[in-house]
């Protein structure tokens, strides 16, 4: 319903809006289906409102708006201007330019010899258009100026289109399909108040507006008779400025008779653009698809009060959209559902300001619901873009929620099927339901969606037998949600299968996020029966998959689906459940990407589901000592999506961290501490090993989620996995032992803090095993505190202070490193080593800093004669302390010696006597 211009800048300006929420608000971390297992299960099946609205009717035709035209990946999308031009030298291109500012069509013909034939008309003709409509600029023409704000005042938004096409670089830039990309909530002025746009107009001004639009028709017209190929360059854009005469002069007409006849032939005038591209006439911008766009507006029209409708007139609910009549609003309904199809985005949001004031009253939805296409939309709208009322505030409906609360679901939306305290069903969807129902059940457009709908709004009834007529993948979606309610888990788990049937793909009941969604519950639910591996496979096939949701679609809450495999794989099943799962579902790193060339592209290319689920394995082999099995699953040395960055002499630099040489260093030093020979040898290996777990423990050993948080780079405390998830512990009533989990929380400062009390309280609610809550205790981090690998690092550093001589050098340089590492994390700790050190160790210049400041590097070779060289030292400093009492007991000493030697002589001798005598 706007000139695109507008659609770019609110596209933008929404991208922009959403950043700054995720970033300058957040942390918000994207919904897990395991945070609420309940409400997961219980939610409303549903698309997208774009992926329902561009499959409410069939294109007979090729046609594609540019914005759906498919870019091969690296490549950018065509540039309309361009193509435009394309073809044309730099002479020809500036002709067109001093063309478009001539005084009119005649003087701009003139200079436009040595453009091709094509170009030269349609320049001329644009100029006259343009001319005819700033000249007599009354309401009706005004509006569909070139660079208007909308196309809403009765004429075809096709003119402004039509206007904009001039070959001039900037202006063909701007020509494009008929729509607002998007509008604010904010209230926007309604062209059908009269006083809202008017413009001082002559007479004189006036009347020349016919000559200029018959001498721009003629010249249009000229270009079809063109011979050959010549005319196509320009034919689709000259029967779009055609059709935007015929608009403008049928708004401007006086005479009824001459109306009735100028009205009905516009539908063809329309058609005519469509028709060429069809045929192959070259339209790079989309104006045969922007016409769909046109010629419905040209139905939103008061016809009492003779005043166009368009976006604002619905936003703001005004008599003007109230005016349009049933049949004509169905009719524009159908032309902007042909616009969506063809990938439309302005199709898709006409239909979107439609839609929302038609549910916002039961006549309109009465007057609508008859035809299918009309019906179909209001439905589609209703579950994708319309919440339940949180707290009896009826603004809530359309209140987004998404991505930061658990409580609402994958729409944003608030879901009173999910069942969550405070949350009702909205009674417009309450009465689009039951509208529809009193029609009769055969009369249902789409019975699949509307039993998502039934659903929805507890009509469950209803919405089994909507589920029944259909053989579709939402419809066993939906039969899968109420077997649940009625408790037959058997008949859910077969209606699971049945709809995930197919997958990745599935019929075009249910959008690729949503087929996601699917297995993403089905795990969920497998969990619930204990079967782990199961679960965690579904996971894994969700996490593998891109989410496949176009930047024109509605917002959709990202789902996490990693950070639930990640949960199953790390704190549910064993290591070597997960082993053999890794083996037989991701035997292989996936290719490592080309270097980056541009140090700032941390994320041109990210690990894999598969990826991440080795390394979540290597790690957790790690933690378990097992480092030699551990190898295989780190990544390459060489793979450069395991780097580190770091911002230095105003850049980034990428450090390559070799993961693998690193692992294995931590095993030999390790395997050093049990098997060197020397406690010197075997203090160097536990320092070797504290220094490597302190600096990259993350990396070797780092849990997923908590306490360490390695899918968040360890930034955040909390956002993935079961403990300390943001709104995780919220009291929900769709958790049906909700009271008994707080009764649980009433008495939990009296229940002893163990594994199991802590998995108790983590796993609260429904379709939690016992089992698995066994399984959470037992895989718990040892030991249990944030980072918990620098707690390691410093248990090897007493370990090697243990095997050090207390007066060295090496121990007190040990135990310094040691206080230098946890005087920030681990205060206490820090104070530990501090008091050992002065209680056993030597004092040590350190530099002139304090201990734990300056350490110096441990004189492990020293440490190792350190026994011997001390006992002769103090043996000379006795000595020089002593001299007498030295020389008299070296006397003695040596008297000793002289006469043992004197004895061991005389037996030797007597012995040989004895032996020669025996001969």
């Amino acid at each position: 319903m706007l000139n695109r211009k507008y659609v770019a800048f609110g596209g933008a300006f929404v991208l922009l809006a959403g950043a700054v929420i995720v970033h300058a608000c957040g942390p918000f971390f994207p919904l897990q289906l395991l945070d609420n297992r309940a409400g997961t299960l219980s939610g409303t099946p549903n698309n997208s409102f774009a992926y329902e609205v561009a499959r409410l009717v069939t294109p007979g035709d090729h046609l594609l708006a540019p914005e759906a035209v498919p870019v091969a990946a690296g490549a950018q999308a065509a540039d309309p201007a361009q193509a435009v031009l394309s073809g044309l030298t730099p002479a020809q291109i500036a002709t067109l330019a001093a063309m478009a500012k001539a005084n009119d069509g005649d003087a701009a013909y003139a200079l436009g010899a040595g453009v091709p034939d094509a170009q030269r008309l349609y320049g001329a003709a644009d100029v006259d258009y343009t001319h005819a409509l700033t000249g007599c600029a009354s309401t009706a023409v005004a509006s569909a100026a070139p660079g208007s704000a909308s196309a809403a005042s009765g004429s075809s938004a096709a003119a402004a289109n039509a206007a904009a096409a001039s070959a001039t670089p900037n202006a063909a830039a701007s020509s494009s399909s008929a729509s607002d990309a998007n509008a604010s909530n904010q209230t926007a002025p309604d062209p059908s108040n009269a006083s809202s746009s008017s413009t001082a107009t002559t007479p004189a001004a006036c009347a020349s507006k016919n000559v200029l639009l018959t001498r721009a028709a003629t010249r249009l017209e000229a270009i079809f008779a063109l011979p050959g190929s010549s005319s196509a360059p320009r034919s689709v854009a000259a029967a779009t400025e055609l059709a935007a005469i015929a608009q403008a002069r049928a708004d401007s007409c006086t005479d009824a008779g001459a109306c009735k006849t100028l009205t009905a032939a516009l539908p063809a005038a329309y058609a005519r653009p469509r028709t060429l591209a069809a045929n192959g006439a070259p339209d790079p911008q989309g104006l045969a698809v922007a016409s769909f766009g046109d010629e419905a507006l040209t139905y939103l029209y008061d016809q009492k009060s003779d005043k166009q409708c368009d976006y604002r007139s619905f936003l703001n609910d005004t008599p003007c959209a109230a005016a349009i009549t049933p049949a004509n609003l169905k009719r524009a309904i159908g032309l902007y559902a042909q616009q969506a199809a063809r990938g439309g985005v302005s199709g898709v949001e006409s239909l979107q300001f439609i839609a929302a004031w038609a549910l916002a009253g039961k006549t309109r939805v009465a007057s609508l619901i008859d035809d299918p296409i009309a019906q179909r939309l209001l439905v589609a709208y209703a579950l994708a873009r319309e919440g339940d009322i949180v707290n009896d505030q009826p603004a809530s409906a359309s209140e987004y929620y998404g991505g930061y609360d658990n409580s609402f679901g994958p729409t944003g939306y608030a879901d009173a099927a999910r069942g969550d305290k405070g949350i009702k069903a909205n009674p417009a969807l309450v009465s689009l339901v039951e509208s529809i129902r009193q029609r009769g059940i055969d009369h249902v457009a789409g019975a699949d969606r509307l039993a998502a709908l039934a659903y929805r709004v507890g009509r469950y009834d209803f919405a089994g037998m909507l589920a029944a007529r259909e053989h579709s993948a939402l419809a066993s979606w939906v039969s899968a949600k109420l077997a649940l309610r009625r408790g037959d888990t058997a008949a859910a788990v077969q209606a699971y299968a049945q709809a995930s049937k197919g997958f990745p793909t599935a019929d075009s009941s249910v959008e690729p996020a949503g087929v996601r969604l699917i297995k993403g519950e089905q795990a969920v639910l497998t969990l619930s029966r204990g079967q782990y591996v199961e679960a965690l496979g579904y996971l894994f096939d969700a996490a593998s998959r891109r989410n496949d949701v176009s930047a024109n679609e509605d917002s959709v809450t990202e789902i996490a689906y990693g950070s639930d495999m990640a949960y199953i794989a790390e704190r549910v099943l064993t290591t070597d459940e997960l082993k053999h799962f890794v083996d037989t579902r991701v035997p292989t790193w996936s290719a490592a990407p080309p270097l980056p060339t541009d140090p700032n592209a941390y994320y041109s290319a990210r690990p894999s589901a598969g990826d991440s689920l080795r390394y979540l394995l290597a790690r957790r082999l790690v933690r378990e000592g097992r480092i030699d099995d551990a190898l295989p699953y780190f990544p390459a040395d060489d793979d450069p999506r395991y780097s580190a960055y770091d911002w230095k002499n105003g850049q980034t630099v990428r450090t390559q961290l070799h993961l693998r040489e690193l692992a294995h260093d931590y095993g030999a030093a390790l395997d050093q501490t049990q098997h060197a020979w020397t406690r010197t040898n075997r203090a160097r290996g536990w320092f070797a090993a504290a220094t490597l777990a302190k600096q990259f423990g993350m990396e070797l050993m780092g849990y997923e989620q908590g306490p360490d948080y390695h899918d968040i780079d360890g930034d955040f405390e909390g956002g993935s996995g079961r403990s300390g998830v943001i709104g995780a512990r919220v009291a929900r009533g769709s958790d049906a032992n909700a009271a008994s989990d707080a009764a649980a929380s009433a008495s939990a400062a009296k229940s002893p803090d163990t594994p199991a009390t802590r998995a108790a309280d983590d796993l609260a609610g429904p379709f939690v095993t016992a089992d698995e809550k066994r399984r959470y205790a037992a895989s718990e981090s040892q030991p249990l505190t944030r980072f918990h690998y620098r707690e390691i690092a410093a248990g090897y550093i007493a370990k090697a202070a243990d095997a050090l001589p207390a007066r060295s050098q090496a121990f007190a340089a040990v135990l310094c490193r040691g206080t230098d590492w946890m005087h920030n994390y681990d205060p206490e700790r820090a104070q530990g080593f501090y008091k050992r050190y002065v209680k056993e160790g030597a004092y040590v210049d350190f530099g002139g800093g304090s201990f734990g400041a300056l350490c110096p590097e441990p004189d492990f070779k020293a440490a190792a004669t350190f026994t011997y060289t001390q006992a002769w030292r103090d043996a000379r400093r006795d000595v020089g302390r002593h001299k007498k009492r030295a020389a008299a007991i070296g006397g003695l000493v040596l008297a000793g010696l002289m006469g043992v030697g004197w004895w061991w002589y005389r037996r030797r001798t007597a012995r040989r006597t004895a032996a020669g005598r025996g001969e």
